[in-house]
């Protein structure tokens, strides 16, 4: 029924990105917990490694408060098709086992955009800082935030306006207002250009091999050695 943002009852695409959303929660409350727990913590710097946290005895707080947020949002969720559980394993479980009442629900599109901004939420907060990445800018014209996440994110939500947008929108408009901007440098700059842009990692390596795959069609040498003129449209939507 559904096309593109998500409206009950889900078409079969957002059903199954709903079963990947309850699994994703579900493995990841376990690592939250754990990281609740200061039984691992992730800094920056470390290869995005998960250590053994050598800390005081307390609970890591933050890492609580959002596991509980998650909590009252599975039991929100699970409330509107008449299932009460309590806590938040139980919960998943019982979701699992009730899918497709879940997807043909009245308000399964408003469950759908709550859990995945649950999941993308868990996501940041158990993924090592050097590992997540920028979107784009929040696309109301009001806010235009940077929208952190992940790279497997399909759906995310803007920390300051709580604005719900789908990530390749966020990248289509990154690359429209980038398009005809120009950089002239080296690949190994336009590599780092371009991770410093997006978050994500680009080698001189892969600027050359875009080059050479004709990836870049604006790309042109320019009059020093070893210097590009670089469309930054183009280098942002390849990387």
């Amino acid at each position: 029924m559904c096309e593109d943002l998500p409206r009950g009852p889900l078409c079969k695409a957002h059903r199954r990105e709903l079963a990947k959303t309850i699994h994703g929660l579900r493995l990841g409350l376990v690592e939250l917990k754990r990281v609740e727990r200061r039984e691992v913590h992730y800094s920056p710097g470390t290869g995005g490694g998960a250590h053994p946290a050598f800390a005081p005895a307390a609970i890591d707080i933050s890492a609580a408060d959002l596991y509980n947020q998650v909590e009252d949002t599975l039991q929100d969720v699970a409330g509107d098709i008449g299932l009460w559980a309590g806590k938040a394993p139980k919960l998943i479980e019982r979701l699992q086992a009730s899918m497709g009442r879940l997807a043909d629900a009245p308000n399964s599109g408003r469950d759908y955009r709550q859990l995945a901004n649950a999941y993308r939420r868990v996501k940041l907060r158990i993924t090592p800082p050097e590992e997540r990445i920028i979107h784009g800018h929040c696309l109301n014209p009001a806010c235009r935030t940077d929208i952190p996440g992940v790279a497997d994110d399909q759906m995310v939500t803007c920390p300051a306006c709580g604005s719900t947008w789908s990530v390749s929108a966020l990248r289509r408009a990154r690359v429209e207002e980038l398009q005809g901007q120009t950089i002239t440098c080296t690949p190994k700059v336009a590599a780092d250009w371009t991770q410093w842009q997006t978050g994500r990692k680009v080698t001189r390596n892969r600027v050359d091999m875009w080059l050479k795959r004709g990836k870049l069609p604006s790309a042109v040498k320019a009059g020093s050695r070893g210097q590009w003129t670089f469309d930054t449209g183009e280098l942002v939507a390849c990387a």
